[in-house]
């Protein structure tokens, strides 16, 4: 059943620093995220009378214009199964009073939206049998590694500020295409994003783009593959994929921008978020999956 919601003005106080969309998404539950990022980009959403943008940041005192839109009754959360809460609680490789560090399996959605309604998101508080429990960042469903789960609404905009200030490091390994003759490299271009005919949001290399850096350093190489480490210098969406593409490695296994020819093809994503290094925590790793040695072994036998 659909519900037509009224106009809202919304005087923003605890949300203060929240991502203009992801406080949407929270106000709007029901309706889809592609409603809720066209209601932005078509001005249907003010802040201060103002057209504004989805990463805008509130302030206090803001006041947020929010159009009617058709909601769609969503069923109660559901629990997760008893596999899936065994699986995750044992990913847990760091827990403190103000976070939970998982390594999160590759396949796992972390939000619900266009491929499933509940992602991993909605089912922290049932999984840990605690109460407010966020994401401080996020992962793409088909990237395994380091996932940062606050405890408190003040750890989660704490955490999502180290990140944005790049005061946590990230490193990654991946499994990329053709073997890289560097030995380092800091692949430095602008990345914007943009929609394919079919409403599909991508990221591309664009001079109009953000500044975008990441620095990758080479740790092994066989005759038609490479295995590397990536650290990203700014926080880009799908920032890696589309640098280690743009320098002629695409990752293997990327079926956005990756190679489709390349043979033998993985079964996921060869990315994986491999260690953080976050303020008064120290340097935190995800072991490695076994699929990743696993593919690596099989493409150093074909040399």
């Amino acid at each position: 059943m659909r519900i037509l919601t009224s106009v809202q003005t919304v005087v923003i106080g605890e949300h203060a620093g929240q991502r203009l969309d992801n406080f949407l998404l929270g106000q709007l539950r029901g309706v889809p995220r592609s409603r809720v990022y066209r209601m932005i980009r078509s001005g249907e959403v003010r802040i201060n009378g103002s057209r504004c943008k989805p990463n805008t940041r509130l302030q206090v005192d803001d006041r947020v214009r929010i159009p009617p839109a058709y909601v769609t009754q969503r069923s109660a959360v559901p629990d997760a199964t008893p596999a899936f809460v065994e699986l995750i609680q044992r990913s847990v490789i760091y827990e403190n009073d103000d976070l939970i560090v998982i390594n999160k399996p590759a396949g796992v959605l972390v939000h619900g939206g266009i491929d499933a309604e509940f992602g991993l998101a909605e089912q922290l508080n049932h999984i840990f049998d605690l109460e407010g429990l966020q994401l401080a960042h996020r992962l793409d469903k088909a990237t395994s590694g380091c996932l940062v789960v606050t405890k408190t609404r003040e750890s989660m905009l704490k955490h999502q500020k180290l990140f944005r200030d790049g005061a946590i490091g990230k490193t990654y390994v991946a499994i990329v295409a053709n073997a890289w003759g560097d030995a380092e490299i800091c692949v430095d271009a602008r990345l914007e994003r943009f929609h394919m005919p079919n409403g599909e949001r991508r990221v591309r290399v664009s001079h109009t783009g953000q500044p975008s850096r990441t620095l990758f350093k080479i740790d092994q190489r066989c005759a038609h593959a490479s295995w590397v480490s990536a650290k990203p210098l700014t926080g880009r969406t799908h920032q890696i994929r589309v640098h280690a593409q743009h320098a002629g490695h695409p990752i293997l296994g990327d079926r956005k921008y990756g190679s489709r020819t390349f043979r033998p093809q993985p079964s996921r994503l060869m990315l994986h978020a491999n260690s953080l290094r976050i303020p008064d925590v120290g340097d935190l790793q995800a072991p490695m999956p076994l699929d990743f040695s696993r593919y690596w072994a099989l493409l150093a036998e074909a040399d």
